[in-house]
C-alpha cells in the first residue's frame, strides 16, 4: 500500500471512521454458511483458488415491511459496496480493495439486484491510543465506545481495518473529501480523535 501512503498529505493528517448513516431499511443476508471457513473481517489478502473461495457470494435482500427499497451504497456487515462506490474510492487513491463476484436476489421475488460487488478491506493497522480510548472486551478484539488514534502508527494509509476492532474501517480525510460531494446515499463519516505517542 506504498501508493496510498505517498498520496496522503502527512503534514495534515486526519482520519474518520467510515460506515453508515444507521437509517436503512434494505438488508443484505449473506447465504448461510457460504465461505464460512474465511472472514473479510480479517483485512487479509485472499486467493480464490487457493482458499477455496465459492464465488459468486450470494445474498438475499429483505426490505422493511410496507416500505419502497432504499439502497445504499455501502452495506458494511455483508461487505458489500456498489460498483460505482469502489470506482470512486480507486479513483482516490484506495489500492487496497479485493473485489468479488456477488449476486442479490430480492427475497420472495427472486429479483436480481445488479450494480454491486463484495469487497475486502486488505490491511489492518494497530493504531488505537489506549490511554485515550474506552472499550470492551469483544470476542477476540474490543468494541469502542471512545476512539482515539495515534495518527503517525496509520503512517499515512487511505483506507483500512483497525486492527484492535476490526468491525472499524478507517479512512484518510483526503478520501473522505474527494468521495462525500459525490452524493452515495447511507455514508456516514465520523472524525476521529488523535494523539500523539
Amino acid at each position: 500500500m506504498s501508493h496510498q501512503a505517498a498520496l496522503a498529505d502527512s503534514g495534515n493528517i486526519m482520519y474518520y471512521t467510515f460506515g453508515t448513516d444507521g437509517q436503512e431499511n434494505t438488508y443484505m443476508g449473506l447465504k448461510t454458511g457460504q465461505n464460512s471457513h474465511v472472514s473479510l473481517m480479517w483485512g487479509q489478502l485472499f486467493d480464490v483458488k487457493t482458499d477455496e473461495i465459492e464465488l459468486p457470494y450470494r445474498y438475499t435482500m429483505t426490505v422493511d415491511a410496507g416500505e419502497e427499497a432504499r439502497m445504499y451504497d455501502f452495506y458494511p456487515g455483508a461487505f458489500l459496496m456498489t460498483q460505482r462506490l469502489t470506482t470512486a474510492l480507486q479513483a482516490a487513491g484506495v489500492d487496497n480493495l479485493q473485489s468479488f463476484a456477488c449476486k442479490i436476489k430480492r427475497e420472495h421475488t427472486a429479483k436480481e439486484v445488479a450494480g454491486y460487488t463484495t469487497v475486502n478491506v486488505v490491511g489492518r493497522i494497530a493504531c488505537a491510543a489506549p490511554t485515550a480510548s474506552t472499550s470492551m472486551p469483544l470476542g477476540n478484539s474490543k468494541y469502542y465506545t471512545k476512539l482515539a488514534i495515534d495518527p503517525a502508527k496509520a503512517k499515512g494509509q487511505l483506507m483500512f481495518r483497525l486492527k484492535e476492532s476490526p468491525l472499524v474501517i478507517l479512512m484518510h480525510e483526503s478520501v473522505v473529501k474527494t468521495i462525500e460531494p459525490q452524493k452515495f446515499i447511507g455514508l456516514a463519516f465520523k472524525p476521529i480523535t488523535e494523539v500523539t505517542a
